[in-house]
């Protein structure tokens, strides 16, 4: 089973603002982010990646070409890794969503309870996690690893993803096992990489938020 390295996109002004983006249109990389994502394409130049997904949204796609192009990859565009569907919190500021009286007892209920919580108009944490776990297990099944010529399992392929903060922290809290209600817990910046090795009957954690300018092990 493959190697795959769980990216979350480049940063952009949402980011930069504290903006809640859910699955909102337009929303691009920024200098800064395009700068990111091209350190993140060189980083992983010499891997031998054998395909690229990327979530629907611009912000994940302009990341993901930046990888695919050193490998003469096309993208393979997956709504399924999209961000939480914000609803009509989508666009606002976390600070906002804190603080404000019509909003922050929900939020801080779905911060503390993500297990119960639904963003109001949007989806559940929990249907976030179903839908992306899902469909990173289907693209796992999808790269079986390839048989040498003595009919011995060869090195495994290795997956390139990129999504979103969220999406990335649900898939790897599911990987380790963790108690869904700690997923926010885990660190993902922007433009970081990391590493989940999935076997027949369970999966390795390799590494975790690693940044372009840092090595792979």
């Amino acid at each position: 089973m493959p190697i795959l390295l769980l990216i979350r996109h480049a940063t952009n002004d949402f980011v930069k603002a504290g903006k809640l983006p859910g699955q909102l249109p337009n929303i691009h990389l920024n200098e800064e982010g395009r700068a990111q994502a091209e350190a993140l394409g060189e980083k992983l130049k010499a891997a031998k990646i054998a395909a690229v997904y990327s979530s629907s949204l611009e912000r994940a796609l302009e990341t993901a070409w930046r990888v695919a192009k050193h490998h003469g990859l096309p993208v393979q565009v997956t709504p399924r890794l999209m961000d939480t569907d914000a609803g009509a919190f989508a666009g606002r500021t976390i600070k906002d969503l804190n603080e404000g009286e019509d909003t922050r007892e929900t939020w801080k209920h779905i911060v503390e309870k993500p297990l119960e919580a639904r963003l109001p108009a949007g989806e559940s944490l929990l249907e976030m996690r179903q839908r992306v776990v899902a469909e990173i297990e289907r693209i796992a099944a999808a790269h079986p690893d390839p048989i040498s010529q003595n009919d011995q399992p060869a090195q495994p392929q290795t997956i390139a993803i990129v999504m979103h903060s969220d999406t990335v922290k649900a898939a790897l809290a599911h990987f380790l096992g963790t108690p869904f209600e700690h997923f926010q817990r885990m660190a993902t910046s922007p433009a970081s990489i990391s590493g989940v090795h999935v076997g027949q009957n369970q999966a390795n954690i390799l590494f975790v938020n690693r940044l372009p300018y840092q090595d792979l092990p």
